[in-house]
């Protein structure tokens, strides 16, 4: 007979695989999950969410990792008083009376390597189970949902250089003018005293309403607060990351003052519902530029340019150097900043991030990969053409 502890082991790692292989089973674009979950369950705790857990002073991210090192200490200290056997341990048959009658006699009973290691897989197995079944209960089954562009009716095709290059003259333009409409500027790159004090509460409505122009439930308030230490995700490669089991998004504590706006606007599209990374590229951008706050549509248009830019100089590097070298200082200094802060951060660790994010992309259903990012500007591109509406 099995023993209890095993059962519900088995019992998560049955529900974990069940809910990804639902998951797999369902595919993209599904109106089941679109109708039933984002769009119903989803909606449902959102706001359930931010109106408990999410009202909490501290990160929950900070909260869980205190709870999982709370428990590894305790499960430690519980092993090292855990009674063992002696060495010289003897049968009862071979003990005096007093000695079977003592505390000192343990059971010689011992469990074999290989039962113990299969155990220990087991545990592993059940608590991985258990992370995969919330995962996709709590927020995964977001990557099920239909496609941005087919709700929208878009037609994000590749761009060709003739409309990179007009998009790169317009973006340099607007990127000089809102500069330009930032109190206290200059020259130098822009300090975090540009900000608003509080960057969520501000960037939140304006994203809200660009979600329900765009048809999209934007329930609850999620919050995407900064991590520290600040440098973390940046060597991981991340600027920042939503995390499902706390029902919040997180910016890289370190980012230049530019590149904060935009961060959480595209974390915050994430709690919102919204998996894939172009798309909530697409949505972060249109929340900043839809904000009444000249940092944060600057943020979005410096953002935008990062991706145009790149993909202008690979069609044509004439066109692109020109224009680069017509930008006011003052974006270039921001743009020099960034790179500056971020090559502070490369190495070994942030290769394999890349390598592991890659996989993790693929596994849900997202076969461009990190190139998923790219159809920012396609998607801003075929909005644009349809008029913005």
């Amino acid at each position: 007979m099995k023993r209890p502890a095993t059962g519900r082991r088995w019992a998560w790692v049955i529900l974990g695989a069940g809910a990804y292989a639902l998951h797999l089973a369902l595919g993209k674009d599904s109106a089941a999950v679109e109708g039933v979950y984002s769009r119903g369950i989803f909606v449902g705790l959102r706001w359930l969410w931010d109106r408990t857990l999410g009202l909490s002073p501290v990160p929950l991210l900070y909260v869980a990792l205190a709870a999982v090192a709370s428990w590894g200490i305790r499960a430690l200290v519980r092993w090292k008083r855990a009674p063992r056997l002696s060495p010289d341990w003897r049968r009862p048959s071979q003990l005096t009376p007093e000695e079977y009658r003592s505390d000192i006699y343990v059971s010689p009973k011992r469990t074999s390597v290989p039962a113990k290691v299969g155990k220990g897989l087991l545990f592993v197995a059940s608590w991985a189970g258990a992370l995969v079944l919330f995962f996709y209960a709590l927020w995964g089954f977001n990557y099920n949902r239909v496609g941005l562009e087919r709700q929208l009716r878009l037609e994000a095709a590749p761009v060709d250089v003739a409309t990179l290059k007009a998009e790169a003259e317009g973006a340099a333009r607007a990127l000089a003018e809102t500069r330009a409409s930032v109190a206290g500027t200059g020259k130098a790159a822009l300090a975090d005293s540009v900000l608003p004090r509080d960057l969520e509460a501000v960037v939140r409505p304006s994203l809200a309403k660009v979600l329900h122009r765009a048809g999209f439930p934007a329930p609850g308030r999620p919050r995407i607060r900064p991590l520290w230490p600040g440098g973390l995700l940046m060597r991981l490669s991340s600027s920042g990351f939503y995390f499902p089991y706390g029902g919040e998004g997180y910016a890289a504590g370190n980012l230049t003052a530019v590149e904060k706006p935009f961060v959480t606007a595209h974390e915050m599209t994430h709690a919102y519902g919204i998996t894939d990374e172009g798309e909530a590229n697409f949505l972060g951008f249109l929340a900043c530029e839809a904000s009444d706050t000249p940092v944060i549509r600057y943020s979005g248009l410096l953002a935008y340019w990062e991706y145009l830019f790149p993909a202008l100089a690979r069609a044509s590097a004439e066109d692109a150097r020109r224009l680069a070298a017509r930008l006011p200082d003052g974006v270039r200094a921001d743009l020099r900043a960034a790179l500056e802060n971020w090559d502070r951060y490369r190495g070994p660790v942030r290769a394999a991030a890349e390598a592991v994010y890659e996989r993790y992309l693929k596994s849900q259903g997202i076969a461009e990969g990190a190139k998923s990012y790219d159809r920012f500007v396609s998607l801003v591109v075929a909005w644009k053409r349809r008029g913005g509406q």
